[in-house]
């Protein structure tokens, strides 16, 4: 009987809690005002990950799959008439990969969901850009 139990219990002990309630994607809804602007996400390698116009959802992931893998990602917003907008797509740690791992155990917080990248959420799902109008002028063809 404890052979049965133990054989139940050892796939959850050996596993995370945030890569099994998560996964290694994530879906960013990315809009600005005004609308149909030009986005680009690129990765800290400086690849192009995702482009296209908003408003529009992008799947990314979230880990390169090495140890604590978090990947970097920064959207750049342009539209012709208007400032240009970067930003970071900023992660914070899962609360299942925070309070989760506590029932699951110590194997999902260093071994499991570190390589996985479950333990990552963005802290924000929908990201609203504001582009600011360029001054109209001679110089208006600078502005970008």
């Amino acid at each position: 009987m404890k052979k049965q139990v133990w054989r139940l219990l050892l796939p959850l002990m050996l596993s995370g809690c945030a890569s099994i309630v998560g996964s290694n994607e994530e879906t960013v809804y990315i809009d600005s005002t005004p609308p149909h602007a030009y986005y680009s996400i690129i990765d800290r390698d400086g690849l192009i990950i995702a482009t296209g116009t908003t408003p529009q959802s992008v799947i990314i992931k979230k880990s390169d799959g090495s140890y604590f893998g978090k990947r970097d990602y920064t959207l750049t917003l342009k539209q012709q008439g208007y400032y240009s907008v970067m930003m970071p797509l900023e992660y914070r740690f899962s609360h299942w990969y925070t309070f989760g791992n506590i029932i699951f155990g110590v194997l999902g917080w260093w071994i499991v969901d570190p390589f996985s990248g479950g333990m990552y959420t963005l802290k924000e799902e929908r990201v609203q850009a504001i582009l600011r109008p360029c001054p109209p002028g001679p110089f208006n063809m600078m502005c970008s």
